[in-house]
C-alpha cells in the first residue's frame, strides 16, 4: 500500500503489526495525512490459533484485540464480564458479546484496577504464548485468583524485502511498534543503516529496543491507537518541515 512516492524525501512508514491491524492503521493515517507517504506493510507476528479450554470463569481479562479475537472459540457465556486493557479491545469485547470494563491501556494499570475492585470468583486471562506483565502472577499475589489461558501463539515474521531495502536507503523511515515481542523480533533484523525513527507505544516497548540501532526513538503519550496515530503524525509532519 502506497501514497504517491514522487518527491525525492517521501518518508516511509513501515507497519509490523498482523496483517489486517496494519492496514487499518494504514487507513487512518492516509485519512489524516495529505503529503506524499510510502507505506510498507511488513508483519513481525503472526497470529496462531491454539487449542484451548478453560473452566468457566466468573470473569476474563484480555490484554490484547488478539485475546478477544481467540476467546471466541471457548465457547464463553455471553455477557460475561471482560477486563480490557484499553478501549479499542473493550469495543471489540463488546461486539464479541462480553460485557466490557475498560482498563488504561496498560497490562500494569488494568492489574491495578482489578485489585482495586476485587472481584469475586475466579479470573481467567486469556493471553498468547508470549505475554508481559505476569498478570495471573501479580492477581494471585494479592489474593485473586487467576488462570492463564494461552489461546494462540505470535510466531515471529521476517521484515519483507521491501522493508529491508528501505532500511538500507537514504529516505527517512518510521517504525510504530505495539509490543515488547515486535520490538524483541526487529532487533533481531538490525542493524539498519538509514534513518529509523521508533515510536514505541510505552516504555516496555522502548525497554526491549536496542535503541542503537535507530536515530531517534519516542514513546506515545498513552498506550493507545490513538496516542500512536497522533505521534506517527507528529513525527511525519517534523519530516515534512525538515524536507
Amino acid at each position: 500500500m502506497a501514497a504517491n512516492n514522487g518527491a525525492l524525501m517521501t518518508p516511509t512508514l513501515i507497519l509490523t503489526r498482523p496483517a489486517a491491524q496494519s492496514e487499518s492503521f494504514a487507513a487512518e493515517i492516509m485519512a489524516l495525512w495529505d503529503k506524499p507517504l510510502h507505506i510498507i506493510l511488513s508483519p513481525l507476528l503472526e497470529i496462531v490459533p491454539l487449542q484451548a479450554k478453560v473452566t468457566r470463569p466468573h470473569a476474563v481479562i484480555f490484554t490484547s484485540a488478539n485475546g478477544v479475537a481467540a476467546a471466541k472459540t471457548l465457547k464463553l457465556p455471553k455477557g460475561l464480564t471482560a477486563w480490557c486493557v484499553g478501549a479499542k479491545t473493550g469495543r471489540m469485547a463488546q461486539e464479541a458479546g462480553f460485557d466490557p470494563i475498560v482498563g488504561p491501556g496498560d497490562a500494569a494499570g488494568l492489574v491495578r484496577d482489578i485489585v482495586a475492585a476485587r472481584p469475586s470468583g475466579v479470573l481467567a486471562h486469556i493471553r498468547g504464548m508470549y505475554t508481559r506483565g505476569d498478570v495471573a502472577a501479580h492477581l494471585a499475589a494479592a489474593g485473586i485468583p487467576c488462570m492463564e489461558v494461552v489461546a494462540y501463539d505470535q510466531r515471529a515474521l521476517p521484515l519483507t524485502a521491501q522493508a529491508q531495502a528501505s532500511l538500507r536507503g537514504q529516505q527517512p523511515v518510521i517504525f510504530p511498534l505495539f509490543s515488547p515481542r515486535t520490538a524483541t523480533i526487529l532487533n533481531r533484523q538490525g542493524p539498519f543503516s538509514g534513518p529509523v525513527e521508533v515510536i514505541a507505544m510505552s516504555d516496555a516497548v522502548k525497554d526491549v529496543l536496542d535503541c542503537e540501532n535507530f536515530s531517534k526513538v519516542s514513546v506515545a503519550v498513552k498506550p493507545e491507537r490513538d496516542a500512536m496515530i497522533a505521534e506517527t503524525l507528529a513525527a511525519l509532519r517534523r519530516l515534512a518541515a525538515v524536507g
